[in-house]
């Protein structure tokens, strides 16, 4: 990861990822500081990422790729469910529900959690948030990210070619 990822919008919302270390030195998982802010909480944990579906990046440019809409909810989680991402649209905005949980045995019954919500704009500013995580993404050492906004947007033209029209 080149640097940390920060997501802020009025109100006093804000979404950190910290650069990640990889504490086993396999490049396979990473932890990475992880915090939400809002008025009145403030809540942080470390979350386990790693490529792939594991990799937030990843998801937002699905997300910005699928920028005219979906249906239901899309769901993103970190390999040991320390953070998780959940994504809506309504046709107009896009929800970005960004919940974090206590770190280690995210499962036991005294485990806490904490939810905040963004409310964004599905075109530049959905897509500038991919890019921004994608920047910031969690790769192997000369290695790019998975998937770029552009190789998002190029796969789902070709996948959907209506969203050309």
């Amino acid at each position: 990861m080149a640097e940390s990822f920060t997501l802020e919008l009025p109100g006093g919302l804000r979404w950190v990822i910290e650069r990640p270390a990889d504490i086993d030195g396999d490049g396979y998982e990473r932890m990475a500081p992880v915090s939400i802010e809002a008025n009145g909480l403030q809540a942080r944990t470390t979350a386990t990422l790693s490529d792939g579906p594991w990799n937030p990046a990843q998801f937002f440019a699905e997300l910005a790729a699928d920028w005219r809409g979906w249906a239901g909810k899309r769901n993103w989680r970190a390999l040991e469910g320390e953070m998780e991402i959940e994504a809506s649209h309504d046709g107009a905005r896009v929800m970005i529900a960004v919940t974090v949980k206590r770190p280690d045995m995210t499962f036991a019954e005294d485990a806490w959690s904490a939810r905040i919500v963004f409310t964004l704009e599905p075109g530049e500013q959905l897509a500038g948030v991919a890019r921004d995580l994608a920047s910031a993404s969690p790769s192997d050492p000369g290695e790019e990210c998975n998937l770029t906004v552009r190789e998002a947007w190029i796969a789902a033209i070709q996948r959907w070619p209506w969203l050309m029209a």
